[in-house]
């Protein structure tokens, strides 16, 4: 195997496994930061990687601890582009300090702090969040996209919103203080997805396509009704795996959007149009998640890339129609 070029991080979630893919077809040699060797295992013996026939290309180093404050020395030796995709997915049981704020903000100094040190890294590209610029409280006044800055959000921090928002806060401006400090010799890109949902190409059962952003998606038809308001502003999981891949082109502009405007509750409008046979069986029933409104403007990234994002209503329908055909597929009680 040639030496690896591109470090991933992250590789076993949603976004990261997408990235994944995505580099394995684009030619790069890659190694993929996992937190175990079972981890390794999974990536390597997945259909859909196997199917690339790209396992030759495909290298692991293991990184039990991403908090840790030289957790990614090893993993960065000798690679001259890395994609850091790596964070902990908010969950209401995890501590908000603890299991959402401190991993986020300490994986990403840690990388960092690893990359400068780095003699071969030309390009190290972030995975931040539409959270890490916007104002807290929101300003439906104000329109946000990825150059906008907010100011750090002290803590405590009683639940995973508040506490994941002001982490991404916390990564965009310790990675613009590090830029600003270091003058690193290597690219540093940030990328700003919205809600992340669309079909996982992880996922071989329901269980595993609910262990991502699609749950908070999947609520608003399978009965949930979650009060916590969340923020708008939402991309195509492959959309934001394109952009990553785009991040590593040499013109790339420093901050990246990813994200439009949507409302979580027309989900359900959309269901009823696409899925009738489902919702009159009661596979899909309504819930309900109340949106914050944002005005997110992706327009900057359209136009230095080109690029159009897919629409609320076909991220809708990807991420839905995935989920039905696993159902279909689980065993009969």
């Amino acid at each position: 195997m040639a030496s690896p070029s591109l470090l991933i991080t992250g590789a076993t979630g949603l976004i990261g496994f997408k990235v994944l893919l995505n580099a394995l077809q684009d030619g790069w040699t890659v190694r993929a930061a996992v937190r175990s060797a079972s981890k390794a295992d999974f990536l390597a013996k997945h259909p859909k990687i196997v199917a690339l026939g790209a396992t030759d290309k495909l290298s692991f180093v293991e990184v039990p601890d991403i908090c840790e404050e030289k957790a990614y020395e090893e993993a960065v030796k000798d690679v001259t582009h890395i994609i850091h995709v790596a964070s902990p997915i908010p969950s209401p049981f995890l501590d908000p300090l603890t299991g959402i704020y401190e991993p986020n903000v300490k994986s990403a100094k840690a990388m960092l702090q690893a990359a400068i040190k780095s003699a071969s890294l030309k390009k190290l590209v972030i995975t931040s969040s539409v959270y890490g610029n916007s104002p807290v409280p929101p300003d439906l006044t104000r329109t946000i996209d990825a150059d906008t800055r907010i100011p750090d959000v002290p803590g405590p921090y009683d639940s995973m919103v508040p506490a994941y928002w002001a982490s991404k806060i916390a990564v965009t401006n310790a990675t613009d203080l590090f830029i600003k400090n270091n003058n690193p010799s290597f690219d540093v890109n940030l990328v700003y997805p919205g809600w992340v949902f669309g079909n996982d190409d992880r996922a071989l059962s329901v269980k595993d396509f609910l262990s991502s952003t699609n749950f908070v998606l999947l609520g608003i038809m399978t009965g949930r009704h979650d009060p916590e308001p969340r923020p708008a502003g939402v991309v195509h999981v492959s959309d934001a795996a394109k952009l990553h891949m785009l991040a590593l082109e040499d013109d790339a502009p420093r901050n990246i959007g990813a994200a439009i405007p949507h409302v979580f509750d027309e989900a359900w409008d959309m269901v009823t149009k696409h899925f009738p046979k489902e919702v009159e069986s009661g596979a899909l029933t309504k819930g309900s998640q109340p949106t914050v409104p944002i005005l997110w403007d992706p327009s900057k990234t359209e136009s230095h890339f080109n690029f159009t994002f897919r629409s609320w209503e076909d991220i809708v329908l990807s991420a839905v129609g995935q989920y039905i055909e696993l159902l279909g597929n689980e065993p009969k009680a």
